[in-house]
C-alpha cells in the first residue's frame, strides 16, 4: 500500500476514559461501546442487531435474485425464506406463516459480499491519512503504522475495530478477513477482537504474530530495533493466542473465527519458519494468512524468498495447504499459482490497494485475474481502509478494470461477463476465505448473509442481466437492507442501533489524543 502520512493533529486531548483495570474487567456486553468511550460520550450503546432482536423467520418476497449460484443463476420475482440464520427456501409464493415479511418487488437480492483482506484497526484514522512520502519510517505509511500501534490503547483498538466492522456491513460486506497486525500486547489484541465481534460482521480475526513495541510516546529508537521487534514471535505472542482462543473464540460455530498470521517469513531460515508455522497449526486454527510479494532481490539460499515470492520455498518445506491464505500475491509466476492451486491455497488481491505497486517493477499489477484463471480460489479486499473508498462496489468494479493493466489480464478479460467479476466478491471470494460452503451465494442451506438493493434511483440501469446492472451501476447508496446470518443489520438504508455521530466523535477524540503522541516518537537509522 502507498505509504501515507498523518494530517496535522488539532484540538486538545479528550477527557480520560475508564481505567485500564476497569476496562480489562469488562466483557463484550451490551454496554461495551459505552465503556470504551471517553466519559463525555459514555452513553454510546453497543450497536443493536435489530430493535427487536433477530427475527426467527423472515420472508423476503418478490425480489429479483442474483444468486451467484451456478444452478439458480438469476431468478425473477422470487421469494427467499430465512429461518434460524440460514436460507431455508427459495421459490415462488412461499407461505409466510409467522415470518416477518419484507416486500421487495422490483429490488435485487444478492449475497453479502466478501472482503478477503482488510486491516480493520486502521479505521481509527480514517479520513486523516493523506498522501505518500518516500521516507517510510520518518513520514510514510510504515512510520504511521508503527507509531500508531504503539500509541493506541486497548480502548482505541476496540473502537477502531467496532467502527471497521460496522462500516463493512454498511457497505454490504458481511464477511471479512481482518488482518490484525497492529496489536502488540495481549490487552490490545483482545480489545480489538472484542470490537470486531461486537460489530456483528462475520469472518476471521487473523491475529499477527511477532508484534511487540519497545517504545511509546516520547521515545527515540532505531528503525532496526523496531523492525526486529515487529517481526519476532515470542512466548508473549503465543500466550495472546491462548487467551484469544479461550476467552473469545471457543465457539467453533461463531460468526467470527480466529486465524493466525505468522511473522514475516521473507529472509528467515526455512527451518525457523517451519517451526513457527507448525506451532501455529497445532493451535487448531483453520486459517494461516501471510502478506506475499515477489521480493525485490533474491534472499540467501536456505531462507524464504530465495526464489521468487517464497511460495516455492514454502511448498518445498511442506508448508502450503488448504488453510494457507496469501494476501496481495503480486507477480506470482504461473508455477507459483499452480502450487497454490494444487495444495488448496487461497489468494486475495486488494485491487485498489495494489495500484501503487504498478510503479514498482518487481511487483506490478494485481494478480487476481491470473490467479482465478489458474484455478486458485481468489478474492478481493480493501486493505488499508483508512485511505480507500468504503463503497465496496467500487472495489468490485476495479477488480475488472485493473485487469487491463497487464498483458495477461487483457487476454483473460476478453471472456469475462459481469458475474465473473462479481464472483471475486461473492461465491469465489467466500471460497478464498475458506467459507465457500457457508456463504457467498443464495443457496438453500447456506448462511443468510444478504444484501437487498433498491433500483429506483435515476441512473440505476433497468436493462441487462441482474449481474450487469449490479456490476456496472450499484453503489453503497442503493443498499436498502443487509442481513448477517439472518439478523437485520441495516434496513431502509440505515444501520440499526448505530449512532454514527457518537462513534465519529469518539474517533475524532482518539485521533486528537494520538496525533501529538505519534509526533513525539523519533525513529533513527
Amino acid at each position: 500500500m502507498t505509504p501515507p502520512k498523518i494530517a496535522p493533529p488539532s484540538g486538545s486531548a479528550p477527557p480520560a476514559g475508564l481505567t485500564r483495570k476497569a476496562f480489562l474487567g469488562l466483557s463484550a456486553g451490551a454496554a461495551a461501546a459505552a465503556a470504551f468511550a471517553p466519559q463525555a460520550m459514555a452513553q454510546t450503546p453497543k450497536p443493536a442487531a435489530s430493535p427487536r432482536g433477530p427475527a426467527r423467520r423472515t420472508l423476503i418476497r418478490g425480489a429479483d435474485l442474483l444468486t451467484m449460484d451456478p444452478l439458480n443463476k438469476e431468478l425473477q420475482a422470487t421469494d427467499v425464506l430465512v429461518e434460524n440464520g440460514k436460507i431455508a427456501a427459495i421459490g415462488k409464493r412461499l407461505p409466510a406463516g409467522d415470518a416477518e415479511v419484507i416486500e421487495a418487488r422490483g429490488m435485487i437480492l444478492m449475497p453479502g459480499m466478501i472482503d478477503g483482506h482488510r486491516h480493520m484497526w486502521h479505521g481509527l484514522d480514517a479520513g486523516r491519512i493523506v498522501k505518500a512520502e518516500p521516507n517510510a519510517y520518518a513520514k510514510g505509511y510504515i512510520g504511521w503504522q508503527r507509531r500508531t500501534m504503539a500509541c493506541m490503547t486497548p480502548e482505541d483498538n476496540y473502537l477502531a475495530e467496532l467502527i471497521g466492522g460496522l462500516q463493512a456491513i454498511d457497505a454490504g460486506v458481511t464477511t471479512v478477513l481482518d488482518y490484525a497486525h497492529g496489536q502488540p500486547t495481549e490487552e490490545k489484541a483482545l480489545a480489538a477482537a472484542r470490537g470486531v465481534k461486537d460489530s456483528g460482521v462475520a469472518g476471521w480475526f487473523t491475529f499477527q504474530l511477532g508484534r511487540a513495541t519497545a517504545f511509546g510516546p516520547g521515545s527515540t529508537i532505531s528503525t532496526a530495533r523496531v523492525h526486529a521487534d515487529l517481526n519476532t514471535t515470542t512466548e508473549t505472542n503465543w500466550k495472546t493466542v491462548e487467551r484469544l482462543q479461550k476467552e473469545l473464540f471457543s465457539d467453533s460455530n461463531g460468526l467470527l473465527q480466529l486465524g493466525l498470521a505468522p511473522s514475516n517469513a521473507t529472509g528467515r531460515p526455512v527451518a525457523e519458519v517451519r517451526k513457527e508455522w507448525e506451532r501455529a497449526r497445532a493451535t487448531g486454527v483453520k486459517m494461516i494468512a501471510a502478506h506475499v510479494h515477489k521480493t525485490a532481490q533474491p534472499q540467501p539460499a536456505g531462507t524464504i524468498g530465495h526464489r521468487g515470492s517464497g511460495i516455492v520455498d514454502l511448498h518445498e518445506a511442506g508448508l502450503l495447504g488448504p488453510d494457507y491464505h496469501a494476501s496481495h500475491g503480486n507477480r506470482l509466476t504461473d508455477d507459483e499459482l499452480k502450487m497454490l492451486r494444487d495444495t488448496g491455497g487461497m489468494l486475495c488481491a486488494t485491487v485498489v490497494g495494489e495500484f501503487p505497486y504498478m510503479m514498482t517493477p518487481h511487483l506490478m499489477a494485481s494478480a487476481h485475474g491470473r490467479a482465478r484463471h489458474a484455478g486458485v480460489a481468489t478474492g478481493i479486499g480493501i486493505d488499508v481502509n483508512s485511505v480507500l473508498q468504503q463503497d465496496y462496489f467500487e472495489h468490485v468494479r476495479c477488480a475488472f478494470l485493473s485487469l487491463f493493466l497487464e498483458p495477461e489480464g487483457r487476454e483473460i478479460v476478453r471472456d469475462y461477463k459481469s458475474e465473473d467479476t462479481l464472483d471475486f466478491a461473492t461465491a469465489l471470494g467466500a471460497k478464498a476465505v475458506r467459507l465457500g460452503n457457508v456463504t457467498g451465494s443464495l443457496t438453500v442451506g447456506k448462511r443468510a448473509d444478504l444484501v437487498l438493493l433498491r433500483t429506483d434511483r435515476i441512473g440505476f440501469a433497468m436493462l441487462g442481466s441482474l449481474a450487469d446492472r449490479v456490476m456496472n451501476f450499484a453503489s453503497q447508496a442503493d443498499i436498502d437492507s443487509v442481513w448477517v446470518a439472518g439478523t437485520a443489520r441495516k434496513r431502509h438504508g440505515k444501520m440499526l442501533g448505530v449512532d454514527w455521530a457518537k462513534l465519529k466523535a469518539q474517533q475524532v477524540a482518539a485521533q486528537q489524543r494520538i496525533g501529538p503522541q505519534q509526533a513525539s516518537i523519533t525513529f533513527t537509522t
